[in-house]
């Protein structure tokens, strides 16, 4: 098998429309890096195994691996499992990379453990936003470090498909994704953050990686069972947390977060919400615990979403 320096891991399911320019983006790469990509399909019933085969047929460092539908969780565990590079990075099958996105990624991985660049969002209604400076490089310490990760995070310092990982690290602590297809890259990130520290990690400050955000996504579906699974995802990191006594600090502010997640995905997808069920939620976040971490617009959505509860679902239904 041939050696190279870095695997790109691609789950498929479906994707027919997406993943031939997801796939050509990376294998138009200039870079002097050697890299494979490793595409894990979920039991796709339309054309996007045919269109990957094309693919394989004229690029020899294309690797196709099947499951069924076992979700994306999985199918990055399997693509780890069957990488022999040295480092890893990820993609989704409807994502887009730069062209000098792995050059730039496997210059600044060499003496670092960990490389965050920036992410370009395009929405469906052709509006971008762009996230190129991480809330992490404002820590001061590891233990702030994961204390901003927990509580401050953007969509850039959570995902991914933004970063590139040693695969020894992963390999040596037995980082996995978990947590049922709920949060796992950020459970994930957070297992490697805190298996190295600070000093090695380095930031690039312009976005390379292009994050399609498409209407009608897990985000923006009714979950009868999205409770259940904050808690489950809360659970986990609280467990992550206890091995360093210092960190359990952020639980509370990181747990506040969390609800107001699920409070916000009810307020627009939930058709029975109501302000009984958003005060329940929220009453165990009115600490001081709770605050001190928490930046100033977190803390006062907290509030008026207890305090004021009809009105902050008027107005958060807007959105």
């Amino acid at each position: 098998m041939k050696d190279y320096d870095i695997s790109v891991i691609m789950p498929s399911y479906n994707s027919e429309k997406t993943i031939g320019s997801a796939i050509d983006s990376i294998l138009n790469q200039e870079t002097e890096y050697n890299f494979e990509i490793l595409i894990i399909d979920d039991g796709s019933s339309d054309k996007t195994i045919d269109i990957v085969k094309r693919r394989m047929a004229v690029n020899d460092n294309i690797r196709l691996f099947f499951q069924e539908h076992k979700f994306q969780a999985e199918a990055r565990n399997k693509g780890i499992k069957n990488s022999n590079s040295k480092y890893i990075m990820f993609s989704d099958d409807d994502d887009l990379y730069k062209p000098d996105f792995i050059e730039n990624m496997g210059k600044s991985i060499q003496t670092k453990k960990l490389v965050i660049a920036g992410i370009e969002k395009r929405f469906s209604d052709n509006h971008i936003e762009i996230e190129d400076h991480s809330i992490l490089e404002t820590a001061q310490d590891d233990s702030q470090l994961i204390g901003n990760y927990l509580t401050k995070n953007q969509e850039m310092d959570v995902g991914l498909w933004n970063k590139i990982f040693v695969k020894k690290v992963i390999d040596d602590n037995e980082i996995k994704m978990s947590n049922e297809n709920f949060f796992e890259d950020s459970l994930f990130v957070l297992q490697y953050l805190m298996s190295i520290n600070i000093n090695e990690i380095f930031y690039i400050h312009k976005p390379m990686y292009i994050l399609n955000k498409h209407r009608g996504s897990t985000t923006n579906s009714y979950d009868s069972n999205l409770l259940n699974k904050c808690n489950k995802y809360i659970n986990e990191v609280e467990n992550v947390l206890k091995s360093n006594q210092n960190l359990n600090k952020y639980a509370d502010s990181f747990r506040a977060r969390i609800y107001l997640f699920y409070v916000h995905r009810s307020i627009l997808n939930d058709k029975l919400w109501n302000k009984q069920k958003q005060k329940h939620i929220l009453k165990t976040c009115l600490s001081f615990s709770t605050f001190k971490y928490l930046n100033y617009k977190y803390n006062l959505a907290i509030l008026m979403a207890y305090f004021f509860p009809n009105t902050y679902i008027r107005l958060y239904s807007k959105k």
